[in-house]
């Protein structure tokens, strides 16, 4: 929010240099309707939401609370070439927990370093969409800011955040297990095309895999870890009917 005072003077000569304020304005940018939906599912899937500005406290804490930010995650008065310095603060004091879990057996917790995100659209972003672990640029931004973003939202929609956070923590627990599928089909499947069971006589010659067969396995392991990749488009969050209801403005 910026405020605009205007002043007038009058035409005589003897009053051009009196300046009187005549009004206030105040100039401030609509807020998105969909920003607290989206910062709330952020939130409830484990991310913390943080606001960089450049506005002086009271505004910046009065915009957050609007869009659910706690006024703790508010950084403001930031100056263009401060917002990278603030990312690299948050990428020291910020401490992420998580658990971890070896196919669904067992469960252990650790912390490490919290993964920085930046969504940014002017040209003032730019060095801090570098800096972050992740820089999301929006399509209508800049091209400075789009250039220096390693993910570029498309559309205007702030709700397409979800469905990039949504489909990245699904994509690397699909790598995961199709690694893990891979890694325990060739365990089993390796001792048998070592000869482990040549030894064995059946009708007077001895057990072997016939290279066929070897070819066959081979593909067939391939074609397992396909259809586990294409399984993913079953599994994506559907929040895009819920975003059209708020940009219209229902309930």
């Amino acid at each position: 929010m910026s405020v605009v005072v205007v002043a007038t003077r009058g035409i005589a000569p003897s009053q051009t240099d009196i300046w009187e304020p005549a009004m206030a304005l105040a100039v401030s940018d609509a807020i998105r309707p969909e920003s607290r939906f989206v910062v709330e599912s952020l939130s409830q899937q484990g991310v913390d939401v943080w606001m960089l500005s450049g506005d002086n406290p009271t505004t910046a804490c009065a915009v957050g609370a609007m869009v659910g930010i706690p006024q703790d995650h508010v950084i403001a008065g930031v100056l263009p070439q401060q917002k990278a310095e603030k990312i690299q603060y948050l990428q020291r004091s910020q401490v992420a927990k998580r658990s971890r879990s070896f196919l669904g057996f067992g469960r252990a917790s650790s912390e490490r370093r919290a993964i920085v995100a930046m969504v940014g659209a002017g040209v003032n972003d730019s060095p801090a969409l570098t800096v972050a672990d992740v820089g999301i640029a929006l399509g209508s931004g800049s091209d400075v800011a789009i250039s220096s973003a390693d993910f570029i939202l498309v559309n205007q929609d702030t709700t397409t955040m979800l469905t990039l956070v949504s489909l990245s923590r699904l994509v690397f627990r699909r790598v995961k297990f199709n690694f893990a599928w891979a890694l325990i089909y060739n365990l089993l499947a390796l001792p048998i095309a070592a000869g482990v069971f040549y030894p064995v006589r059946s009708n007077g010659s001895h057990v072997r895999l016939d290279p066929a067969w070897a070819s066959l396995a081979m593909a067939l392991s391939s074609i397992s870890v396909i259809c586990s990749s294409l399984l993913m488009r079953s599994r994506l969050p559907i929040v895009g009917f819920r975003a059209m209801k708020l940009g219209r403005g229902e309930s």
